[in-house]
Protein backbone atom coordinates (compact mmCIF):
# COMPACT_ATOMS: atom_id res chain seq x y z
CA UNK A 1 0.00 0.00 0.00
CA UNK A 2 1.13 3.54 -0.78
CA UNK A 3 1.62 6.13 1.94
CA UNK A 4 -1.51 8.09 2.86
CA UNK A 5 -1.60 11.60 1.47
CA UNK A 6 -0.85 14.12 4.23
CA UNK A 7 -1.48 17.43 2.47
CA UNK A 8 -4.49 18.75 0.53
CA UNK A 9 -4.70 19.15 -3.25
CA UNK A 10 -5.27 22.92 -3.01
CA UNK A 11 -3.38 25.00 -0.47
CA UNK A 12 -2.53 28.59 0.41
CA UNK A 13 0.93 29.78 -0.61
CA UNK A 14 3.74 29.41 1.97
CA UNK A 15 2.23 26.36 3.65
CA UNK A 16 4.19 23.19 2.89
CA UNK A 17 4.27 21.11 6.10
CA UNK A 18 2.41 17.81 6.19
CA UNK A 19 -0.88 17.75 8.04
CA UNK A 20 -0.85 15.70 11.25
CA UNK A 21 -3.11 12.78 12.05
CA UNK A 22 -5.22 13.89 15.01
CA UNK A 23 -7.77 12.25 17.30
CA UNK A 24 -10.76 14.30 18.38
CA UNK A 25 -10.31 13.56 22.07
CA UNK A 26 -6.77 14.97 21.95
CA UNK A 27 -7.88 18.40 20.69
CA UNK A 28 -11.23 18.88 22.42
CA UNK A 29 -13.30 18.16 25.52
CA UNK A 30 -16.51 16.15 25.20
CA UNK A 31 -19.59 16.52 27.42
CA UNK A 32 -23.22 15.37 27.23
CA UNK A 33 -26.24 17.60 27.65
CA UNK A 34 -28.71 17.60 30.52
CA UNK A 35 -32.43 16.90 30.81
CA UNK A 36 -34.47 20.11 30.73
CA UNK A 37 -37.69 19.05 29.00
CA UNK A 38 -39.86 19.65 32.09
CA UNK A 39 -38.66 23.26 32.21
CA UNK A 40 -39.31 24.13 28.58
CA UNK A 41 -41.14 27.38 27.77
CA UNK A 42 -42.02 29.26 24.58
CA UNK A 43 -40.09 32.28 25.86
CA UNK A 44 -37.21 32.17 28.31
CA UNK A 45 -33.76 33.35 29.33
CA UNK A 46 -31.82 30.59 27.57
CA UNK A 47 -32.45 28.76 24.30
CA UNK A 48 -32.25 24.99 24.56
CA UNK A 49 -29.99 23.17 22.10
CA UNK A 50 -31.93 20.08 21.02
CA UNK A 51 -31.88 17.52 18.21
CA UNK A 52 -33.64 20.12 16.04
CA UNK A 53 -30.99 22.79 16.58
CA UNK A 54 -28.63 21.59 13.82
CA UNK A 55 -29.51 21.15 10.14
CA UNK A 56 -27.84 18.81 7.63
CA UNK A 57 -25.58 21.63 6.43
CA UNK A 58 -24.15 22.27 9.90
CA UNK A 59 -26.12 25.44 10.55
CA UNK A 60 -27.45 26.29 14.00
CA UNK A 61 -31.22 26.75 13.83
CA UNK A 62 -33.66 27.73 16.56
CA UNK A 63 -35.25 24.89 18.51
CA UNK A 64 -38.06 27.24 19.63
CA UNK A 65 -37.54 25.85 23.15
CA UNK A 66 -36.40 28.00 26.08
CA UNK A 67 -35.76 27.68 29.83
CA UNK A 68 -35.62 30.20 32.68
CA UNK A 69 -33.80 28.13 35.29
CA UNK A 70 -30.10 28.58 36.03
CA UNK A 71 -27.98 26.13 34.04
CA UNK A 72 -24.46 25.99 32.57
CA UNK A 73 -24.37 27.82 29.26
CA UNK A 74 -22.26 26.98 26.23
CA UNK A 75 -19.22 29.18 25.49
CA UNK A 76 -18.88 30.89 22.13
CA UNK A 77 -17.38 28.66 19.40
CA UNK A 78 -18.29 25.44 21.21
CA UNK A 79 -19.46 22.74 18.81
CA UNK A 80 -22.75 20.93 19.41
CA UNK A 81 -23.14 17.47 17.83
CA UNK A 82 -26.27 15.45 17.11
CA UNK A 83 -26.00 12.07 18.85
CA UNK A 84 -29.40 10.66 17.91
CA UNK A 85 -30.52 10.69 14.29
CA UNK A 86 -34.12 11.88 14.01
CA UNK A 87 -33.71 12.69 10.31
CA UNK A 88 -31.45 11.02 7.69
CA UNK A 89 -27.94 12.46 7.46
CA UNK A 90 -27.91 14.24 10.82
CA UNK A 91 -25.99 11.77 12.98
CA UNK A 92 -22.70 13.36 14.06
CA UNK A 93 -23.38 16.71 12.37
CA UNK A 94 -22.02 19.71 14.28
CA UNK A 95 -22.79 23.43 14.47
CA UNK A 96 -21.00 26.31 16.18
CA UNK A 97 -22.36 28.30 19.09
CA UNK A 98 -22.25 31.95 17.94
CA UNK A 99 -22.50 33.76 21.28
CA UNK A 100 -21.85 33.08 25.01
CA UNK A 101 -24.39 33.01 27.86
CA UNK A 102 -27.30 32.26 25.55
CA UNK A 103 -27.57 28.50 24.93
CA UNK A 104 -28.02 25.46 27.19
CA UNK A 105 -27.36 21.91 26.01
CA UNK A 106 -30.17 19.34 26.18
CA UNK A 107 -29.81 15.55 26.23
CA UNK A 108 -28.82 13.53 23.14
CA UNK A 109 -26.70 16.41 21.93
CA UNK A 110 -22.98 16.58 22.77
CA UNK A 111 -20.76 19.54 23.54
CA UNK A 112 -17.35 19.46 21.88
CA UNK A 113 -15.15 22.25 23.22
CA UNK A 114 -12.01 22.76 21.07
CA UNK A 115 -8.64 23.22 22.75
CA UNK A 116 -6.44 26.24 22.08
CA UNK A 117 -4.60 24.58 19.17
CA UNK A 118 -7.67 23.88 17.05
CA UNK A 119 -9.90 26.30 15.17
CA UNK A 120 -13.56 25.67 16.03
CA UNK A 121 -14.85 26.38 12.54
CA UNK A 122 -12.15 24.19 10.95
CA UNK A 123 -12.98 21.37 13.35
CA UNK A 124 -16.68 21.58 12.54
CA UNK A 125 -15.93 21.39 8.80
CA UNK A 126 -13.60 18.42 9.28
CA UNK A 127 -16.31 16.55 11.17
CA UNK A 128 -19.21 17.48 8.90
CA UNK A 129 -17.43 16.56 5.68
CA UNK A 130 -16.89 13.01 6.94
CA UNK A 131 -20.39 11.93 7.92
CA UNK A 132 -19.71 8.46 6.56
CA UNK A 133 -17.63 7.76 9.67
CA UNK A 134 -20.48 8.58 12.04
CA UNK A 135 -23.16 6.96 9.91
CA UNK A 136 -21.30 3.63 9.96
CA UNK A 137 -20.99 3.73 13.76
CA UNK A 138 -24.62 4.50 14.52
CA UNK A 139 -26.36 1.84 16.61
CA UNK A 140 -30.07 1.20 17.00
CA UNK A 141 -33.08 -0.09 15.08
CA UNK A 142 -35.62 2.69 14.59
CA UNK A 143 -33.32 5.51 15.69
CA UNK A 144 -29.56 5.54 15.17
CA UNK A 145 -27.38 6.72 18.08
CA UNK A 146 -23.64 7.30 18.33
CA UNK A 147 -21.61 6.72 21.50
CA UNK A 148 -19.10 8.97 23.23
CA UNK A 149 -16.13 6.64 22.49
CA UNK A 150 -16.94 6.64 18.77
CA UNK A 151 -17.08 10.42 18.77
CA UNK A 152 -13.86 10.87 20.73
CA UNK A 153 -11.99 8.28 18.65
CA UNK A 154 -12.72 10.07 15.37
CA UNK A 155 -9.39 10.73 13.62
CA UNK A 156 -8.60 13.33 10.99
CA UNK A 157 -5.71 15.28 9.46
CA UNK A 158 -5.12 18.88 10.55
CA UNK A 159 -2.49 21.53 9.76
CA UNK A 160 -1.04 24.01 12.22
CA UNK A 161 -3.39 26.66 13.60
CA UNK A 162 -2.50 29.49 11.19
CA UNK A 163 -3.42 27.40 8.17
CA UNK A 164 -6.61 26.28 9.92
CA UNK A 165 -7.51 29.93 10.49
CA UNK A 166 -6.97 30.84 6.82
CA UNK A 167 -9.11 27.94 5.61
CA UNK A 168 -11.84 28.82 8.11
CA UNK A 169 -11.76 32.48 7.05
CA UNK A 170 -12.11 31.55 3.38
CA UNK A 171 -15.09 29.25 3.98
CA UNK A 172 -16.63 31.78 6.36
CA UNK A 173 -16.45 34.48 3.68
CA UNK A 174 -18.07 32.13 1.19
CA UNK A 175 -20.81 31.35 3.72
CA UNK A 176 -21.43 35.07 4.22
CA UNK A 177 -21.77 35.62 0.47
CA UNK A 178 -24.08 32.61 0.18
CA UNK A 179 -26.21 33.89 3.05
CA UNK A 180 -26.42 37.40 1.54
CA UNK A 181 -27.52 36.07 -1.85
CA UNK A 182 -30.00 33.72 -0.19
CA UNK A 183 -31.45 36.60 1.85
CA UNK A 184 -31.82 38.76 -1.26
CA UNK A 185 -33.32 35.84 -3.18
CA UNK A 186 -35.90 35.22 -0.46
CA UNK A 187 -36.85 38.91 -0.39
CA UNK A 188 -37.20 39.03 -4.17
CA UNK A 189 -39.34 35.90 -4.26
CA UNK A 190 -41.57 37.29 -1.53
CA UNK A 191 -41.84 40.57 -3.48
CA UNK A 192 -42.84 38.67 -6.61
CA UNK A 193 -45.43 36.68 -4.66
CA UNK A 194 -46.90 39.90 -3.25
CA UNK A 195 -46.93 41.65 -6.62
CA UNK A 196 -48.73 38.71 -8.23
CA UNK A 197 -51.55 39.63 -5.84
CA UNK A 198 -51.40 43.42 -5.82
CA UNK A 199 -50.73 44.11 -9.52
CA UNK A 200 -53.76 42.14 -10.74
CA UNK A 201 -57.43 42.75 -9.84
CA UNK A 202 -58.82 40.51 -7.13
CA UNK A 203 -62.30 38.99 -6.77
CA UNK A 204 -64.95 41.62 -7.39
CA UNK A 205 -62.48 44.32 -8.47
CA UNK A 206 -61.80 45.67 -11.96
CA UNK A 207 -58.52 47.44 -11.20
CA UNK A 208 -55.41 46.29 -9.31
CA UNK A 209 -54.33 47.62 -5.91
CA UNK A 210 -50.94 48.70 -7.29
CA UNK A 211 -50.74 50.30 -10.72
CA UNK A 212 -48.15 52.17 -12.76
CA UNK A 213 -48.61 55.93 -13.05
CA UNK A 214 -50.41 57.15 -16.15
CA UNK A 215 -52.91 54.29 -16.31
CA UNK A 216 -56.51 54.50 -15.18
CA UNK A 217 -59.87 53.07 -16.13
CA UNK A 218 -61.25 49.60 -15.50
CA UNK A 219 -59.77 46.44 -16.93
CA UNK A 220 -62.05 44.77 -19.48
CA UNK A 221 -63.56 41.33 -18.82
CA UNK A 222 -63.31 38.56 -21.44
CA UNK A 223 -64.33 34.93 -21.32
CA UNK A 224 -61.44 32.73 -22.44
CA UNK A 225 -63.69 30.74 -24.78
CA UNK A 226 -64.64 33.90 -26.67
CA UNK A 227 -61.12 35.16 -27.38
CA UNK A 228 -59.22 31.96 -28.11
CA UNK A 229 -59.30 28.26 -28.93
CA UNK A 230 -57.88 25.13 -27.30
CA UNK A 231 -55.85 22.28 -28.74
CA UNK A 232 -54.84 18.91 -27.34
CA UNK A 233 -51.50 17.44 -26.43
CA UNK A 234 -49.99 14.30 -27.95
CA UNK A 235 -52.32 11.34 -28.42
CA UNK A 236 -52.03 7.75 -29.61
CA UNK A 237 -48.39 7.40 -28.55
CA UNK A 238 -46.59 4.55 -26.78
CA UNK A 239 -43.35 4.69 -24.81
CA UNK A 240 -41.46 3.43 -27.88
CA UNK A 241 -42.31 6.70 -29.68
CA UNK A 242 -40.43 8.86 -27.21
CA UNK A 243 -36.73 9.65 -26.85
CA UNK A 244 -35.93 9.73 -30.59
CA UNK A 245 -36.75 11.72 -33.71
CA UNK A 246 -36.34 15.16 -35.24
CA UNK A 247 -39.29 16.78 -33.45
CA UNK A 248 -39.53 17.92 -29.82
CA UNK A 249 -42.29 17.94 -27.24
CA UNK A 250 -42.79 20.01 -24.10
CA UNK A 251 -42.94 17.75 -21.01
CA UNK A 252 -45.38 18.24 -18.14
CA UNK A 253 -42.72 19.49 -15.71
CA UNK A 254 -41.66 22.25 -18.09
CA UNK A 255 -45.21 23.59 -18.08
CA UNK A 256 -45.68 23.10 -14.35
CA UNK A 257 -42.44 24.80 -13.27
CA UNK A 258 -42.16 27.77 -15.62
CA UNK A 259 -44.28 30.85 -16.35
CA UNK A 260 -42.44 31.01 -19.67
CA UNK A 261 -41.69 27.61 -21.16
CA UNK A 262 -37.99 26.71 -21.14
CA UNK A 263 -36.72 25.87 -24.64
CA UNK A 264 -33.84 23.90 -23.07
CA UNK A 265 -36.23 21.47 -21.40
CA UNK A 266 -37.70 19.77 -24.47
CA UNK A 267 -37.58 16.06 -25.26
CA UNK A 268 -37.29 14.11 -28.52
CA UNK A 269 -40.11 12.56 -30.53
CA UNK A 270 -40.78 11.69 -34.18
CA UNK A 271 -42.45 14.24 -36.49
CA UNK A 272 -46.19 13.48 -36.71
CA UNK A 273 -48.29 15.77 -38.89
CA UNK A 274 -51.51 14.45 -37.34
CA UNK A 275 -50.63 16.09 -34.01
CA UNK A 276 -51.23 19.72 -33.01
CA UNK A 277 -48.05 21.81 -32.92
CA UNK A 278 -47.29 24.56 -30.42
CA UNK A 279 -47.00 28.12 -31.77
CA UNK A 280 -45.40 31.29 -30.44
CA UNK A 281 -47.65 32.82 -27.75
CA UNK A 282 -49.61 29.66 -26.96
CA UNK A 283 -50.62 29.19 -23.34
CA UNK A 284 -50.11 25.65 -22.04
CA UNK A 285 -52.06 24.18 -19.12
CA UNK A 286 -51.52 21.05 -17.03
CA UNK A 287 -54.71 19.01 -16.73
CA UNK A 288 -54.07 17.06 -13.52
CA UNK A 289 -52.17 17.13 -10.23
CA UNK A 290 -52.09 15.49 -6.81
CA UNK A 291 -53.58 18.57 -5.13
CA UNK A 292 -56.25 21.07 -6.29
CA UNK A 293 -53.84 23.95 -5.54
CA UNK A 294 -51.50 22.71 -8.29
CA UNK A 295 -53.97 21.80 -11.02
CA UNK A 296 -54.13 23.87 -14.22
CA UNK A 297 -50.64 25.39 -13.93
CA UNK A 298 -49.85 27.52 -16.98
CA UNK A 299 -46.83 28.33 -19.12
CA UNK A 300 -46.46 30.48 -22.24
CA UNK A 301 -44.40 29.25 -25.21
CA UNK A 302 -42.34 32.11 -26.65
CA UNK A 303 -40.22 30.37 -29.27
CA UNK A 304 -40.66 30.00 -33.04
CA UNK A 305 -39.32 26.46 -33.43
CA UNK A 306 -41.13 24.13 -35.82
CA UNK A 307 -42.40 20.64 -34.99
CA UNK A 308 -42.87 21.23 -31.29
CA UNK A 309 -45.67 19.28 -29.60
CA UNK A 310 -47.28 19.28 -26.17
CA UNK A 311 -47.27 16.31 -23.81
CA UNK A 312 -50.51 14.34 -23.43
CA UNK A 313 -51.15 15.51 -19.85
CA UNK A 314 -51.57 19.14 -20.92
CA UNK A 315 -53.70 21.15 -23.33
CA UNK A 316 -52.94 24.35 -25.21
CA UNK A 317 -54.79 27.63 -25.67
CA UNK A 318 -54.28 30.08 -28.55
CA UNK A 319 -55.49 33.69 -28.32
CA UNK A 320 -57.41 35.13 -31.26
CA UNK A 321 -56.95 38.62 -29.81
CA UNK A 322 -53.62 40.44 -29.54
CA UNK A 323 -52.23 40.33 -25.99
CA UNK A 324 -48.85 40.89 -24.36
CA UNK A 325 -47.47 37.38 -23.92
CA UNK A 326 -45.41 38.18 -20.82
CA UNK A 327 -48.41 39.83 -19.17
CA UNK A 328 -50.44 36.68 -19.82
CA UNK A 329 -47.64 34.47 -18.49
CA UNK A 330 -47.76 36.22 -15.10
CA UNK A 331 -51.50 36.96 -15.07
CA UNK A 332 -52.24 33.24 -15.25
CA UNK A 333 -49.91 32.64 -12.29
CA UNK A 334 -51.53 35.41 -10.25
CA UNK A 335 -53.46 34.57 -7.10
CA UNK A 336 -56.80 35.58 -8.61
CA UNK A 337 -56.48 33.39 -11.70
CA UNK A 338 -55.07 30.47 -9.71
CA UNK A 339 -58.03 30.62 -7.31
CA UNK A 340 -60.43 30.44 -10.27
CA UNK A 341 -58.52 27.46 -11.64
CA UNK A 342 -58.44 25.66 -8.29
CA UNK A 343 -62.24 25.79 -8.05
CA UNK A 344 -62.44 23.65 -11.21
CA UNK A 345 -60.36 20.78 -9.77
CA UNK A 346 -62.26 17.49 -9.50
CA UNK A 347 -61.10 14.19 -8.01
CA UNK A 348 -60.08 12.39 -4.83
CA UNK A 349 -56.53 11.01 -4.98
CA UNK A 350 -55.71 12.95 -8.15
CA UNK A 351 -57.40 16.10 -9.38
CA UNK A 352 -58.27 17.01 -12.96
CA UNK A 353 -59.75 19.97 -14.82
CA UNK A 354 -62.00 20.19 -17.85
CA UNK A 355 -60.97 22.26 -20.88
CA UNK A 356 -64.60 23.25 -21.31
CA UNK A 357 -64.78 24.65 -17.78
CA UNK A 358 -61.50 26.50 -18.18
CA UNK A 359 -62.91 28.23 -21.27
CA UNK A 360 -65.71 29.60 -19.08
CA UNK A 361 -63.24 31.54 -16.89
CA UNK A 362 -63.37 35.32 -17.24
CA UNK A 363 -60.08 37.21 -17.36
CA UNK A 364 -59.50 40.94 -16.95
CA UNK A 365 -57.25 42.73 -19.43
CA UNK A 366 -56.03 46.35 -19.41
CA UNK A 367 -55.04 48.21 -22.57
CA UNK A 368 -52.04 46.78 -24.39
CA UNK A 369 -49.52 49.40 -23.20
CA UNK A 370 -50.34 48.63 -19.56
CA UNK A 371 -50.10 44.90 -20.27
CA UNK A 372 -46.62 45.47 -21.68
CA UNK A 373 -45.56 47.53 -18.65
CA UNK A 374 -46.73 44.85 -16.20
CA UNK A 375 -45.16 42.06 -18.27
CA UNK A 376 -41.78 43.86 -18.36
CA UNK A 377 -41.89 44.45 -14.60
CA UNK A 378 -42.22 40.76 -13.82
CA UNK A 379 -39.76 39.75 -16.54
CA UNK A 380 -37.10 42.07 -15.08
CA UNK A 381 -37.87 40.85 -11.56
CA UNK A 382 -37.39 37.25 -12.70
CA UNK A 383 -34.06 38.16 -14.35
CA UNK A 384 -32.80 39.51 -11.02
CA UNK A 385 -34.06 36.40 -9.22
CA UNK A 386 -32.32 34.14 -11.74
CA UNK A 387 -29.12 36.16 -11.31
CA UNK A 388 -29.09 35.49 -7.58
CA UNK A 389 -29.88 31.80 -8.18
CA UNK A 390 -26.96 31.52 -10.61
CA UNK A 391 -24.62 33.23 -8.13
CA UNK A 392 -25.82 30.97 -5.32
CA UNK A 393 -25.15 27.89 -7.41
CA UNK A 394 -21.64 29.12 -8.27
CA UNK A 395 -20.82 29.96 -4.66
CA UNK A 396 -22.12 26.63 -3.39
CA UNK A 397 -20.06 24.82 -6.04
CA UNK A 398 -16.95 26.78 -5.01
CA UNK A 399 -17.57 25.92 -1.37
CA UNK A 400 -18.08 22.25 -2.24
CA UNK A 401 -14.82 22.23 -4.18
CA UNK A 402 -12.96 23.89 -1.29
CA UNK A 403 -14.31 21.37 1.20
CA UNK A 404 -13.05 18.61 -1.08
CA UNK A 405 -9.71 19.93 -2.26
CA UNK A 406 -8.53 21.97 0.75
CA UNK A 407 -8.80 19.10 3.23
CA UNK A 408 -7.07 15.75 3.54
CA UNK A 409 -9.48 12.85 3.07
Amino acid sequence: MGELKKSPEVRFNSYTEDWQLTQLKDVSTYANGGSFEEHVKKIGKYELITLKSVDVNGNLVSSQKFIDIDAPTLPKDTLVMILSEQSPGLLGVTAQIPAPNKYVLNQRVAEIRPNAGINSSFLSMVINRNQQYFGKRGAGTKVQNISKPNVENYTFYAPEINEQNKISSLISNLDSSIKNHQTQLTKLKNLKKAMLVKMFPQEGATVPEIRFKGFDGEWESYQLGNIGNTFTGLSGKTKEDFGKGEARYIPYTNVFNNEVTDRNQLEKIEIDESQSTVHYGDVLFTTSSETPEEVGMSSVWLEKDENVYLNSFCFGYRFKEKVDNYFIAYYMRSQYFRENMKILAQGISRFNISKTKVMEIDILLPEETEQTKVGKYFTNLDKIIIGHEVQLKKLNNIKKACLTKMFVA
